[in-house]
């Protein structure tokens, strides 16, 4: 291989012509590469329908082909695990209303690499309706080395700051699919159970619109969000940790004000983006956004939680 690379240089060294029109080839293929990773990033911060192909270039493992005996053996997987591509059921979930926006990956090595865990996201317009900021999402995760079921999870969107949150209850709010025995009525059952509960989320979003806290109230708050973000504290140090004004100090109009769904935003947004200042022991650091969609989704809901516990018993979903 060595050698026959030496000589194919060679000859591009002593023939500058086709040594031109290789580099004009490259450069041609490049170009075209970049205009399509361009074209597919404007689609995901617009918020536009994606394709197969743009979903397979951003992540490749909702399209892995299943893996063979051996590897099945080495990942543990057992002979009742049903290779089911992700791709097959991001095209079930579409006949049921719902169009991909973005996909995310947990880059995996070794053994299992190009089966790992996955995510892609979805929107229907039917529930996006004039004079409404926020919206429903449906996140499917999926992974093919045999460890994750497929995971329907609820999300809302906000359009004022372009952020999503994950709703997180103890009577729904997740549905999981079993690999063996998928077929399209069960994903098709998954998803309008989960459907029939959007209305609810939305109205707990009104109800948590309507909510007034108190000062008091919004410093726990602040305080609970942030240990949720650092664990390794505790209530009684968390002060030292954060600067819990900061947490709640609004940075948009649409945020001020001291009702429940305006603090949640706020908090919501600087612990998952990391956007504060925080000390571990004597050094100041500024926090980074939390990275990984399966850390994200579990802050999100965690952050869902903790807001809707100071909603009235009555109007909590």
């Amino acid at each position: 291989m060595e050698n026959s690379f030496v000589y194919l240089f060679r000859k591009l060294i002593k023939n500058p012509i086709k040594s031109f029109i290789m580099s004009e080839v490259q450069d041609t293929q490049f170009s075209t590469a970049q205009q399509l990773i361009n074209t597919v990033n404007q689609k995901i911060e617009n918020r536009d329908s994606l394709n197969m192909d743009e979903l397979k270039m951003i992540c490749p493992e909702i399209a892995t082909p299943e893996v063979n005996p051996a590897l099945r053996k080495k990942l543990g997987i057992t002979d009742k695990y049903v290779h089911v591509p992700t791709e097959k059921v991001i095209e079930d979930v579409m006949k049921l209303g719902w169009t991909p926006i973005n996909a995310y990956r947990v880059a995996s090595r070794g053994k299992r690499t190009g089966t790992g865990r996955h995510m892609v996201k979805f929107i229907n317009y039917d529930f996006m309706q004039e004079g409404k900021t926020e919206y429903p999402e449906l996140l499917l995760t999926n992974s093919h080395d045999g460890t994750t079921a497929f995971k329907l999870d609820v999300g809302i969107f906000r359009l004022v700051c372009s952020n999503g949150m994950v709703v997180k209850s103890q009577d729904f709010g997740s549905m999981r699919v079993r690999h063996y025995g998928y077929d399209f009525e069960t994903i098709k059952g998954a998803v309008n159970e989960l459907v029939e509960q959007i209305p609810d989320y939305l109205k707990q979003v009104e109800d948590m619109k309507e909510q007034e806290l108190e000062r008091e109230q919004m410093l726990e708050f602040a305080r609970q969000a942030a240990l949720l973000r650092f664990k390794t504290a505790n209530i009684e140090t968390i002060d030292k940790v954060v600067d819990v004004e900061d947490l709640l100090f609004a940075r948009r109009k649409e945020d001020e004000g001291n009702g429940l769904w305006e603090v949640f935003n706020r908090l919501q947004e600087k612990v998952v983006n990391g956007k504060f200042n925080y000390a571990l022991g004597k050094k100041e650091r500024k926090a980074r956004p939390v990275k990984g969609f399966k850390p994200q989704v579990k802050l999100n809901q965690d952050l869902w939680e903790l807001a809707s516990s100071y909603l009235p018993e009555t109007a909590a979903v």
